[in-house]
């Protein structure tokens, strides 16, 4: 293997040769002038010469910045290589990788020209990353990959897009989302956007188009610290133009053997409610399973056997499996619940579709689940702005904080586990040597081996986490 060092001043001569042979312009040349002044250019002695010369620099290319990279917070940049042999090309990325690890780097990050094959399948090799991809002065395309140096090497929040549910999957849906944070939703009955989602056919994606499944493949432990597999919790924003049938859902038990899937418990935080919108929140004192069971085996409305609550924007509510619940009409809202899509409809007001056809409804197995004694759980969001992060709810499943933020708030750490951050409004997330603008509703994961993050701002944002 290469032995890469330091090319010192009275090699100088021998380097730019080869570069001068690899097609180095007077322009490259002054610039590895510079790179060898300063210490970082490297190059592998051989017998014959000089077989193969790179750059080992923490000073990226500018453009650099608009590459979503995923690993480290020290950066080492393998740039301007130039060898004899394609396999010498090749050979001096692992060798770069290797004394970037020895310099005190996590992470090494590169861009190779789109038709240099050689180094691509060298990267691929190594088990190096595609980040994205430049186009350089000139037109030339470039493919950047980044490679982690050791298992300690942190994981950067993760931007993530949603998937959508909307048509004929939400007929109750509508354009909330768009006139609320400016979506460009798939058309106008869009009830749902999955913005953190393992959910087969319904997994948001990185800007790469990896699917949350796909990352945790990659580097799961980074992702999820001590947390559990698959990947425990879903995170939608909702909105409702009409009523959403009422529902409940099982518990793990009880999924587990009649749907081999997760149960579902599930929280609401209320951020956009039209005068007189309420949601339907458990049965109403009183009332038995026998009750509802002979309301719904007789076709009867059930909507008089269950609490009708009204709602306005902050307010926080709480849905443990079992409980009967149902969104109103008029609202937008934030879900946070289990990565689960068993949901049991026991009563859709006798709406039909364009067909003149009624949904499914779920009465046997909604009578097996429903727990007509649970009242749930309330909270509010922070009415101030404080700069500090307030506990809204701390339940079996997860935890749900409010970050209300007035200048700078450094999070807490978490290295136990995940965290999902949904920005309410618009803030900066920083990290050492690095940020992230967010807009108004733009959700992140934030692994468990994130480094340290810091909002910048005034607003609020969501945080959930796995229950650990």
């Amino acid at each position: 293997m290469l032995t890469f060092s330091r090319i010192p001043q009275e090699r100088l001569p021998q380097a730019l040769a080869l570069y001068r042979s690899a097609g180095a312009s007077e322009e490259d040349l002054t610039e590895l002038e510079r790179a060898a002044a300063a210490g970082v250019l490297y190059g592998a002695q051989e017998d014959d010469g000089l077989a193969a010369c790179f750059v080992l620099s923490p000073e990226p290319e500018p453009a650099y910045a608009r590459v979503d990279w995923l690993y480290g917070v020290r950066p080492a940049v393998w740039q301007r290589v130039a060898a004899r042999t394609p396999a010498e090309k090749s050979e001096a990325l692992l060798s770069a990788a290797a004394l970037a690890r020895d310099l005190g780097f996590d992470t090494l990050r590169l861009d190779v020209p789109e038709a240099d094959d050689d180094v691509r399948s060298a990267c691929e090799r190594a088990g190096a990353r595609q980040a994205g991809s430049l186009e350089l002065e000139g037109g030339e395309r470039c493919l950047c990959y980044e490679m982690p140096l050791s298992p300690a090497c942190p994981m950067l929040p993760v931007r993530m897009r949603p998937a959508y549910r909307y048509g004929d999957m939400t007929p109750w849906g509508g354009v909330g989302l768009r006139e609320r944070f400016g979506r460009d939703i798939p058309d106008e009955r869009t009830g749902e956007a999955l913005e953190i989602s393992a959910i087969p056919g319904l997994e948001s994606v990185t800007p790469m188009g990896e699917t949350l499944t796909g990352l945790l493949k990659r580097d799961k432990e980074r992702i999820l610290g001590r947390g559990q597999e698959p990947f425990a919790l879903l995170l939608k924003l909702l909105s409702a133009r009409e009523n959403l049938s009422v529902q409940v859902h099982p518990d793990d038990a009880y999924a587990s053997v009649h749907e081999n899937k997760l149960g579902k418990t599930e929280a609401w935080v209320i951020l956009d409610a039209k005068p007189g919108a309420s949601i339907l929140y458990g049965l109403r004192q009183g009332v038995s399973l026998a009750d509802l069971e002979a309301a719904l085996k007789g076709g009867a409305d059930v909507e008089a056997l269950i609490e009708r609550v009204p709602v306005s924007a902050g307010e926080v509510y709480y849905m443990p499996s079992g409980m009967v619940h149902a969104i109103g009409g008029g609202i937008v809202l934030y879900e946070i619940q289990q990565s689960s899509d068993v949901t049991y409809r026991l009563w859709d007001y006798d709406r039909l579709n364009d067909r003149g056809e009624k949904r499914p409804l779920h009465i046997r197995q909604s009578l097996d689940v429903i727990r007509p004694q649970l009242r749930g759980q309330r909270a509010r969001m922070p009415r101030e702005l404080d700069n500090r992060v307030t506990n809204l709810l701390d339940v079996p499943a997860f935890r749900l904080d409010c970050a209300a933020v007035n200048g700078e708030l450094a999070l807490p750490e978490h290295p136990q586990g995940f965290r999902i951050l949904t920005a309410l409004s618009g803030l900066l997330l920083r990290w050492p040597g690095d940020a992230m603008e967010l807009a108004a509703g733009d959700s992140v994961l934030l692994p468990a081996a994130c480094p340290d993050v810091t909002l910048t701002g005034v607003g609020c944002a969501l945080l959930a986490m796995e229950a650990l």
